[in-house]
């Protein structure tokens, strides 16, 4: 159970995005544009309000999602730690885009494929939702449960944020042997080492 204080700090940003309802609703639009294929990925691209709510929601969501690793077990560190790992790891991928964009050349590029992983992540956050009810609510749920959902879901999100990386990359004139560098190199890896950090504390 989540200190009462961390019960206010959720509380507080729930309802700043219980307040921007007409931006959840754009940024599920949006997100949902972006599962259904390429054509529906460059309409989100193309809508600035939704992009702009897209990121929004994102933003917001992450203390949920760092709730829901803690509470499924996840992450050995603690809530607030476990937090200030996916804020620096948002931080890390924002200054990667950033970076890229510019010394290719191509900011739009990047900028697109940010937008299209704040698309995915949103829903694979507002998914683990029903893992955090059920581990608050039913304490005797099996934890390999509600890990084996969570997994499912990063992996599902990770997959499909390549195949439109793909399809996007396509369009940019990207080599395909940059794009596995990237993906290896300033995708996986930083990923690997905070889920590292968030499961054995090092």
């Amino acid at each position: 159970m989540p200190d009462p204080y961390v019960l206010a700090f959720l509380l507080a940003v729930g309802m700043a995005v219980l307040l921007m309802y007409s931006r959840l609703l754009a940024a599920l639009q949006g997100a949902g544009a972006c599962c259904r294929g390429y054509h529906g990925t460059v309409e989100m691209l193309g809508n600035s309000y939704v992009c702009d709510s897209v990121r929004i929601i994102f933003m917001l969501l992450i203390p949920f999602y760092a709730l829901a690793l803690d509470l499924c077990q996840v992450s050995a560190v603690g809530y607030a730690w476990t937090l200030a790992a996916l804020v620096g790891l948002w931080i890390f991928r924002k200054l990667v885009y950033l970076i890229l964009g510019w010394l290719t050349g191509r900011p739009s590029g990047f900028r697109s494929l940010e937008r299209v992983s704040y698309a995915l992540g949103l829903l694979m956050m507002l998914c683990a939702m029903p893992a955090v009810l059920l581990a608050w609510l039913v304490p005797a749920t099996p934890v390999w449960l509600l890990q084996g959902w969570l997994a499912v879901l990063a992996v599902a999100a990770f997959l499909l944020y390549l195949r439109r990386g793909i399809s996007m990359n396509s369009q940019t004139g990207f080599s395909v042997f940059f794009w596995v560098l990237y993906l290896c190199g300033l995708e996986l890896l930083p990923i690997c080492v905070v889920v590292n950090i968030l499961m054995h504390g090092n």
